[in-house]
């Protein structure tokens, strides 16, 4: 009997806080990469190879931006 993953299911990690906050954003290199490579897709000349890389660089931002607000203090109300 297999178990079905839920979009509501979660996962608890536990890492450093200053390991977190060192992965946070990405490099202005890796930025800057990221930005060509989304004008090109924009305009159509986008390669394959290309593509995957995009979809890598997205994916490390997407972390980035959970680690941040995962780095958030919590409301106190």
């Amino acid at each position: 009997m297999s178990s079905m993953v839920q979009a509501s299911d979660s996962v608890t990690i536990s890492v450093p806080r200053m390991v977190l906050t060192s992965i946070v954003d990405l490099s202005s290199e890796m930025t800057d990469r990221m930005h060509q490579l989304l004008e090109k897709n924009t305009d159509g000349d986008l390669r394959s190879h290309e593509k995957a890389e995009l979809e890598s660089l997205v994916r490390i931002a997407e972390l980035g931006q959970i680690a941040a607000l995962a780095l958030r203090p919590k409301d106190r109300t």
